[in-house]
């Protein structure tokens, strides 16, 4: 039987009661909304297929997502990479315009080998640990500011060159051959790309070495990667399966 007052309110002990429980509730749902974890949105993911002289010799599986941080959103983009005899698993941080604060990449052979990479950028500079057959050393040297970073082999990480054509010029950080380079970016038009059972619109994007060799990329309307050709080594990553919406 429920006690109520003169007025049918509850009294002022179930009233109390009452309101406690809501309270905890309430913070139950604060609490919840402030789990870690919460707010990471996917900006891609896909599969390419890797291509020399039109064979197919790897393929490369890959996320790019962000999280909100402190300073803006931090982007984390990782991938399973497998070329020829090996297999990368790459994982790379950085700022909402490219620019890496981490990266690390272990590299397995089927002979065996196996190498790590483990880097961090910043204020101008790359601190990097290298364990290989040769035992561990440490590299650092200078870079440009705001430089990205495009790994030998590791085709999404594209997304973030691509992010800045606009400027003329990218500079970017190549990690295992510890060494920097400068690419002149220009467009090169639109084109039908087919992909899957698909036909895509992507920008043409071209990216020009200082030695005058180039990397083509394609991307679609969101500056999602779809391909990547690199004529000097007869090199092109397909994706396989078209962007979702």
């Amino acid at each position: 039987m429920t006690l109520r007052g003169q007025n049918g309110s509850l009294p002022r002990v179930y009233y109390s009661a009452a309101m406690t429980r809501l309270s905890l509730f309430a913070i139950l749902c604060l609490a919840t909304t402030a789990l870690p974890g919460q707010g990471v949105r996917s900006l891609d993911r896909g599969s390419f297929t890797i291509t020399v002289n039109g064979q197919r010799v790897g393929r490369e599986d890959f996320s790019i997502s962000g999280t909100p941080g402190a300073s803006g959103m931090e982007y984390l983009s990782k991938a399973t990479v497998v070329y020829g005899d090996k297999r990368m698993n790459p994982s790379l941080w950085s700022d909402s315009s490219g620019v890496p604060s981490r990266y690390t990449i272990d590299v397995k052979g089927t002979s065996g080998a196996s190498e790590r990479w483990m880097g961090r950028i910043g204020r101008g500079r790359v601190s990097a640990q290298i364990d290989n057959a040769r035992g561990p050393s440490e590299r650092e040297y200078v870079v440009t500011e705001g430089a990205v970073l495009v790994d030998d082999d590791v085709f999404h990480q594209y997304y973030f060159v691509a992010q800045r054509v606009a400027q003329g010029s990218i500079p970017i950080v190549i990690p295992r051959r510890n060494a920097q380079m400068v690419l002149r970016a220009s467009e090169g038009g639109s084109e039908k790309l087919t992909v899957g059972a698909a036909s895509i619109e992507a920008k043409h994007l071209v990216f020009t070495e200082p030695s005058g060799a180039t990397r083509d990329v394609w991307i679609d309307a969101s500056g999602r990667v779809i391909k990547v050709a690199i004529p000097a080594r007869n090199v092109i990553a397909l994706r396989d399966d078209p962007p979702s919406s």
